[in-house]
């Protein structure tokens, strides 16, 4: 059996082809029936994005809470927690397209339940031939401002993995920043680097025994940031 790891939609398999669109129908309706299901295999989507630029193609993996995920690999352990980031309209502008395939919601319906919801302020809407395209709005917030906010919580997020988080031999905090390229030309990783490793020498606690990464996709560029030896690299 062939199985589609971002879509869980079996390709192929040993069994008739009216079998296996039952088989993808049946997955589909699980799934969309339940929102921790939807997260973890968003998730999952995560995970393997990671593996692909990483270039990890063996090992075991593990769902867990605090870590997502236990990779054990030659004989260690690496923790790794998922996570986004969302900065200002960005989340309205996410969670109106997942509403609108939730609720199949048409063209003609899509401007009262805007209105409904308090979204029309908060995001731009416009059609091409592809489908309808929805943006953050971004009136309220300039690339500075979106820059400062978005560092922080990024420093919230180490701060998790020294205080809350289960430690091993190696952990990664996997880091999608939604919208960045409002912001990419504008962000300077030599110096989010310094700020990390300043913060980090702050801290009560240190990754002096432990191998820990911050990884940030930005756009498509995936740039990782070692908080051990204090340096970073585009993967």
């Amino acid at each position: 059996m062939l199985l589609n790891k971002y879509t869980l939609r079996v390709r192929r398999g040993n069994m008739p082809k009216n079998e296996i669109r039952e088989w993808n129908i049946d997955i589909l309706r699980t799934v969309k029936k339940n929102r921790n299901l939807t997260r973890e295999v968003k998730e999952f989507v995560s995970l393997f994005e990671l593996f692909e630029k990483s270039k990890i193609k063996s090992g075991y993996i593990e769902k867990t809470e605090t870590p997502d995920f236990i990779l054990t690999r030659n004989n260690e352990k690496t923790g790794i927690e998922i996570t986004k980031i969302y900065i200002g309209n960005d989340w309205v502008a996410d969670k109106l397209s997942e509403e609108i395939k939730e609720f199949r919601l048409r063209k003609n319906d899509l401007e009262g339940y805007m209105e409904y919801k308090k979204y029309k302020n908060r995001v731009v809407t416009y059609r091409i031939r592809e489908g309808l395209v929805i943006l953050p709005s971004r009136k309220d917030i300039s690339v500075e401002e979106y820059i400062v906010e978005l560092k922080n919580k990024i420093f919230t997020k180490v701060r998790k993995l020294i205080d809350d988080y289960k430690k091993f031999e190696n952990n990664i905090i996997f880091v999608e920043v939604i919208s960045s390229h409002f912001f990419k030309n504008s962000f300077d990783k030599n110096k989010m680097c310094e700020e990390l490793n300043y913060f980090v020498e702050r801290m009560e606690g240190n990754f002096d025994n432990m191998n820990a990464k911050v990884i940030l996709k930005l756009d498509k560029e995936f740039v990782e940031f070692n908080l051990s030896e204090k340096n970073y690299r585009i993967l």
